[in-house]
């Protein structure tokens, strides 16, 4: 496997209706990186008591920004207030935040959680999912991918936009030449 090494690091987080892939591509990315990931899901099955479950959330959160990784986050963010708070908190530890918004036509999502074998929700559950999501706002940073597409084509778009965002080194200046006398009445001027 190989690590994922940038000159700052992202806060990756998946974002989608229910079954558009976000579980699918969010950790198999993680692993395919050596990168830490945190799956909410998994986690408040763990954690029962929702008050609980968010510190114990935000607590590993921390600690995992403390090793100035990058970091892949799947199962939070439904909500525009969510992801400013996730915004914020990456800001705040050095991390640049980056929100991959797997889209999937609902009809193949639901298809994927609550109608095929070793579904994981019901219909009303997933209508209730696609009814919470919140489309991220202007100025939230987002790259869209589809969830329909193979993981290598996914991963390929994700890591172009990490490579697009390096900093990029200043353009060294080249000494311009003095402007151009212009000769006015005999005398030349600026």
């Amino acid at each position: 496997m190989k690590s994922l090494h940038l000159s700052r690091p992202y806060l990756l987080l998946a974002i989608g209706i229910p079954g558009a892939g976000k579980s699918a591509f969010s950790s198999k990315f993680a692993k395919t990186f050596n990168t830490p990931f945190i799956d909410y899901v998994e986690l408040a099955g763990i954690v029962k008591d929702e008050a609980t479950f968010h510190k114990v959330a935000n607590y590993t959160l921390k600690q995992l920004f403390l090793t100035k990784q990058t970091i892949v986050l799947d199962g939070r963010g439904e909500k525009v207030a969510d992801r400013r708070q996730i915004i914020d908190m990456a800001v705040k530890h050095g991390y640049i935040p980056l929100f991959i918004w797997v889209q999937t036509e609902p009809a193949t999502a639901e298809q994927r959680v609550a109608r095929g074998k070793g579904a994981k929700m019901t219909v009303k559950q997933f209508d209730e999912g696609i009814l919470q999501f919140q489309n991220p706002a202007k100025g939230e940073p987002v790259l869209v991918i589809s969830g329909r597409h193979t993981y290598a084509s996914q991963a390929r778009a994700v890591l172009k936009r990490l490579a697009g965002d390096r900093p990029v080194e200043e353009t060294p200046r080249i000494a311009t030449p003095p402007p151009r006398q212009t000769p006015v009445r005999g005398r030349f001027i600026r």
